[in-house]
């Protein structure tokens, strides 16, 4: 009996020290007005749930209601053009839109493993011989 009640008691002041950490880490509560300017710039992009079951936002369920959303990239149009080389010399671009299968996972035959890096072999037929600059 006095061993449940000591453990009863460690359990609470556990739980409360865990309560006050989560809160102590709680960024500085936001006033009323942003609160509003969030929730006016989410109904307008779509980014509120629609569905609380799956998650689903507005603009999941209706896209085409909603404009694409601004992206900015960090990387050169000469690095993305890179990675793209570099990619299709691998063969991990995707060849099938329905099972994701690359062009390496289809026609593993038509690269080579060289020096370290894949190169495709060049077999004289569909569209593998090209060239990619």
């Amino acid at each position: 009996m006095k061993s449940a009640r000591l453990s009863l008691i460690a359990l609470a002041l556990t739980a409360a020290s865990v309560g006050t950490t989560f809160a102590a880490d709680a960024s500085a509560p936001k006033t009323r007005d942003q609160v509003r300017a969030e929730l006016a710039e989410a109904q307008r992009n779509g980014t509120l749930i629609a569905d609380g079951q799956t998650g689903a936002t507005y603009r999941d369920l209706n896209p085409g209601r909603y404009g694409a959303m601004a992206m900015t990239s960090t990387k050169s149009r000469a690095e993305v053009r890179a990675e793209l080389r570099d990619a299709w010399v691998r063969g991990e671009l995707v060849a099938d839109g329905q099972t994701g299968a690359t062009f390496r996972d289809l026609a593993p035959h038509r690269f080579e493993m060289q020096t370290g890096s894949a190169r495709p072999m060049q077999v004289g037929q569909g569209h593998m011989t090209t060239t990619v600059r």
